[in-house]
């Protein structure tokens, strides 16, 4: 017969299942708040409705509203209104991030039409761009065909006009993603490592080398609250709302502030946070949760236990900052 649980053990087990009760207890009113959240997030389509409804509010900004619309409308599982909204935001005219035919023919391509989507971007390439990231996105959506030749036909022709408008200073952000993406081409097609492919080697060493502290400049996280955790902060904390009147804000200051670090030569990661475990880092350590040096002590502890994302990440690769769609297609779009 096995002994009684001596009175000390036994009480420590009872605090202890207490304990556990209170946590799964915690655990499912988060997820009720989660799911109350989701429910009150906009479908796709109901934000393509609303970009339809802003572009005819917004003549100057029409263009782009319609080709958002139509991103939108691809989301949510009808291609022939969001290649209506296409054709639309092309015959527009009016400025559209990055080039509208770009878009539509990256939509054409994934939806299958393939031969006219090929076509459109045969008159980009032909008119040619003054904007780097057209020539990176289409050079990925041929690799991702397995099409390296157009793909690194593409990287190439972006590189050359890049550095005839700007010199053959290689420092510039853009310069370095077309260099990168060529590099990467050339090695899955089995070329010969040449000067570009070299110097992108060496920029991404060095990128690593500021990012490990090798040499030591300062390791840098910004602090981001995901869409849904945005929300159920400005539940727990409305004063918040001062500094960030909507999760759109919010994204766009963190996307900024990434950039001019990165810009500076002190690239930054993202501290992506949740509410719970902002709270809980307060409390051990009886901080506030809702001041900024709370925030920016627990995106420093973040980066320190390895919790922060890498920036930026692929571009065919989820966006950071938790919308699901990929960088390219997202944060990554040309501004």
């Amino acid at each position: 017969m096995a002994k009684d649980i001596p009175d000390p053990s036994r009480r420590e087990y009872e605090r202890l299942q207490r304990v556990h009760a209170e946590l799964l207890a915690e655990q499912s009113s988060l997820r009720a708040e989660l799911a109350d959240l989701l429910a009150d997030t906009p479908s796709p389509r109901e934000l393509a409705l609303e970009y339809e409804r802003d572009a005819e509010a917004n003549p100057q900004e029409r263009a782009q509203l319609l080709n958002e619309a139509a991103a939108h409308w691809a989301m949510a599982g009808d291609p022939d209104r969001a290649r209506r909204l296409y054709r639309a935001s092309i015959a527009d005219g009016g400025p559209v991030t990055g080039d509208a035919r770009v878009w539509y023919a990256t939509f054409l391509i994934e939806f299958g039409a393939e031969e006219e989507g090929d076509q459109l971007l045969n008159t980009v390439f032909a008119e040619g761009s003054a904007d780097p990231a057209v020539y990176e996105v289409v050079g990925e959506q041929y690799e991702e065909r397995g099409e390296l030749d157009r793909a690194l036909q593409w990287f190439d022709a972006g590189l050359a006009r890049l550095r005839l408008a700007s010199g053959e200073i290689r420092s510039a952000p853009d310069e370095y993603r077309l260099a990168h993406g060529r590099a990467r081409v050339r090695r899955i097609s089995g070329l010969p490592e040449d000067i570009d492919d070299s110097w992108a080697a060496s920029a991404a060493q060095e990128s690593q080398r500021t990012v490990s502290g090798d040499p030591t400049p300062p390791q840098l996280s910004i602090f981001y609250f995901p869409p849904t955790e945005f929300d159920l902060a400005l539940t727990h904390w409305p004063t918040l709302r001062e500094r960030w009147p909507n999760h759109d804000q919010h994204r766009a200051d963190v996307a900024d502030a990434l950039r001019i670090h990165a810009a500076t030569g002190t690239p930054a990661k993202i501290a992506s946070a949740s509410v719970s475990g902002l709270v809980e880092y307060a409390a051990a350590h009886h901080a506030d949760p809702a001041d900024s040096h709370t925030r920016a002590t627990y995106a420093a502890e973040l980066l320190r236990t390895g919790a922060a994302i890498t920036w930026p990440p692929g571009r065919n690769e989820p966006c950071w900052c938790g919308s699901g769609s990929k960088y390219k297609k997202c944060c990554g779009k040309p501004q």
